[in-house]
């Protein structure tokens, strides 16, 4: 009686197994969680263990896999943009941080090993590939509803130093990308009142040198040492 227990515990598992895998295997272009597949958790997690040896699956974190297409190296790995989007859901505000921002403006052609995204809120865990960093003090960009590259544009402003240019061409290139239709200078200036000084002081001085005073008075000024440190380019890079 004992033997037959055993065994049929042991078919059991076996069957969870198989569906598992037959339900796996049989998607493309979804990400799976350990989580959502029926049986022991021992066993779910052999099932996602066996199918990325076998290049089935590729591990993005912890307990999250993907499932696209399948080439001779492997699975291939999710969109940078639907890993952002599995991560951090429909949050707004969300987009590119340090060399990622810089990339993006097209004031840097260094490619980092971790793609970094600012996060409005509280950052999830990241990757082998991306990292999320916190910006829970900075709701304006929800509010503004701002995309990805209005983001950057804030990220880099309020630090110059990501940019392979000088302070000074850099401030330049930020001026074309404000005067063109790529950001809405309105969105920046709402999102701005929650920004750092530095970057307050910034966005209101190139508000103001694009012919864009209304928009520039809406964003409260930074103290005085602080606007002074902020447009003093020396300093900078």
């Amino acid at each position: 009686m004992a033997a037959t227990t055993v065994a049929s515990r042991a078919s059991r598992r076996s069957a969870r197994q198989g569906s598992a895998r037959a339900q796996i295997v049989g998607s493309s272009e979804r990400f799976w969680h350990r989580g959502e597949l029926p049986g022991s958790p021992k066993t779910i997690s052999n099932v996602f263990s066996e199918l990325v040896r076998e290049g089935e699956l590729f591990p993005v974190r912890r307990g999250v896999y993907w499932r696209g297409v399948k080439t001779p190296l492997g699975m291939s790995p999710p969109p940078d943009s639907a890993v952002v989007a599995e991560l951090v859901g429909n949050m707004k505000g969300v987009g590119p941080a340090g060399l990622s921002a810089a990339s993006a403006l097209r004031l840097s052609t260094q490619v980092p090993r971790f793609r970094q995204i600012a996060v409005p809120g509280r950052a999830p865990v990241g990757t082998s590939t991306m990292k999320f960093l916190t910006r829970s003090a900075r709701p304006g960009r929800v509010k503004a509803d701002l995309n990805g590259l209005e983001v950057a544009f804030l990220e880099v402003l309020g630090d110059l130093s990501v940019s392979e240019l000088s302070a000074q061409l850099s401030w330049n290139r930020l001026l074309e990308v404000l005067g063109s239709e790529s950001v809405r200078p309105d969105k920046l200036a709402v999102a701005a009142v929650t920004e750092p000084g530095v970057t307050r002081a910034r966005l209101r001085a190139m508000l103001t040198s694009c012919g864009r005073g209304r928009l520039s008075a809406q964003i409260p000024p930074a103290d005085k040492r602080t606007a002074a440190r902020a447009l003093d380019f020396e300093h900078e890079k």
